[in-house]
């Protein structure tokens, strides 16, 4: 069983439904997991969407570790609020057993001291060595650069950002339509729109089927390095366009 420690701020919709969904998953045995903790880092009462989050996590009985750190950040007086912050936190889980954290809509970039302790995953709408950034970053440079392929996947999260070791990837080409109307037409922001609505439907599939292999041990994370079953390295990680297209067309 892959015990999960998840991470996430809150922030929108998207967060809370991706984590009833993956206790959706867990519930019809469809993955082997449990979640040891959630740790958000927004407190009761500072924002409505986050309060909902809190309050579907309760419901669950999986415990709930609040640390805000727009409290933190407001009364701090050092040099590294945010390696600080992230010791604190560190101290909140510090008694919980898990194999990884993955996080979900998590808003803070996490400190190296961070990312070191703990083997973090992440998910990032591109390819390895792809553009970094936000989404709406990560869509416009790949309109404005003319990719013939892109796709998003799930990394180790280090220092470097976006940048770590991928654990799994789908893509898909950037030929045909709409993508060469609009190109024809300059159209780039209809470019990265349409980019973007082709990639985000595939972005639960990809986190349940990660989860998944990792669950069965078919992936498996290990310091910094991403191996298969039988402990061959993996350098690019595994390809799941096949099984998260599947995931996608039935959504």
């Amino acid at each position: 069983m892959l015990t999960l420690g998840w991470m996430s701020t809150g922030r929108g919709p998207t967060s809370l439904a991706l984590l009833r969904t993956v206790f959706d998953e867990i519930d019809s045995g469809r993955l082997d997991a449990r979640l040891a903790f959630v740790l958000t880092n927004r407190g009761p009462g500072e924002a409505e969407q986050s309060d909902r989050f809190q309050e579907f996590v309760r419901t669950t009985g999986v415990p709930l570790v609040c640390e805000s750190s727009a409290a933190f950040r407001h009364g701090y007086s050092g040099a590294d609020w945010r390696t600080d912050f992230d010791r604190r936190m560190s101290e909140r889980i510090a008694g919980y057993d898990f194999d990884l954290i993955f996080l979900a809509g998590y808003m803070l970039i996490v400190s190296e001291f961070f990312c070191t302790k703990y083997v973090l995953l992440n998910l990032h709408p591109a390819l390895a060595g792809g553009p970094t950034g936000t989404w709406q970053e990560v869509m416009q440079e790949l309109a404005r650069t003319a990719a013939p392929r892109t796709g998003a996947m799930i990394h180790v999260v280090t220092p470097e950002l976006d940048r770590g070791p991928a654990v799994s990837y789908f893509s898909f080409p950037l030929v045909g339509e709409p993508f060469a109307s609009l190109r024809a037409s300059g159209d780039m922001d209809g470019v990265a729109a349409a980019i973007r609505a082709h990639e985000v439907k595939r972005e639960f599939p990809l986190i349940l089927v990660t989860l998944r292999w990792l669950a069965s041990g078919d992936i498996v994370v290990s310091g910094r390095g991403v191996y298969d079953s039988a402990g061959r390295l993996l350098p690019h990680g595994v390809d799941l366009s096949s099984e998260v297209d599947c995931l996608a067309a039935d959504a």
